[in-house]
């Protein structure tokens, strides 16, 4: 595997960690959307964890056209995906997040699209309802992971410090009988 710069990349026999080293810039976005790339042919991988905090300051936020790359291309990765939000999802983190196929938080985690001008929520509305997503996303509202837990938005919820664990285990259990295509 290539040095990233931007994510820390962890093998595990079938599962791939990828451990957010820095904010979800343009650059880690990229990085992400090159493992996808780099794993897509590797049919040794079972699994992949997006580890990491999620939310990342507006100022370092991608570019709209980058994340929704970098989701589509999360979308289409023939594996199962798991995101482990470690203190924050907003924004295109919380797009992010709502592209992987399972989440795993910190109980002290936040969702949510504070300043996006209420931009469709189509991700967030597959999986809670057209109702709630055009709510939050018109509002900005902002939720905790135990109000997301209660919206069947995460599998899990666990200490900080224990939610890239909990997401490694899950997905050692996906991996071994995954395919999504």
């Amino acid at each position: 595997m290539p040095e990233y710069k931007n994510i820390e990349v962890t093998r595990d026999k079938k599962t791939v960690v990828a451990a957010l080293k820095a904010p979800l810039n343009a650059e880690t976005v990229a990085e992400l959307a090159a493992l996808i790339e780099e794993l897509t042919p590797d049919k040794s991988a079972g699994a992949l964890v997006i580890a990491g905090d999620f939310g990342g300051p507006a100022a370092t936020a991608p570019d709209s056209e980058g994340i929704a790359a970098l989701c589509e291309a999360v979308e289409g990765f023939s594996r199962p995906v798991l995101a482990a939000i470690t203190v924050s999802a907003q924004g295109p983190g919380f797009e992010l997040a709502l592209a992987c196929d399972l989440r795993v938080s910190a109980e002290t985690t936040r969702f949510g699209f504070p300043g996006t001008g209420g931009a469709p929520p189509e991700r967030l509305a597959k999986l809670v309802g057209w109702a709630r997503a055009k709510h939050m996303a018109l509002t900005a509202q902002v939720i905790d992971a135990l109000e997301a837990e209660r919206w069947g938005l995460l599998s899990h919820t666990s200490a900080e410090s224990e939610v890239a664990s909990v997401a490694k285990k899950l997905a050692k259990s996906v991996a071994s009988r995954a395919s999504r295509k």
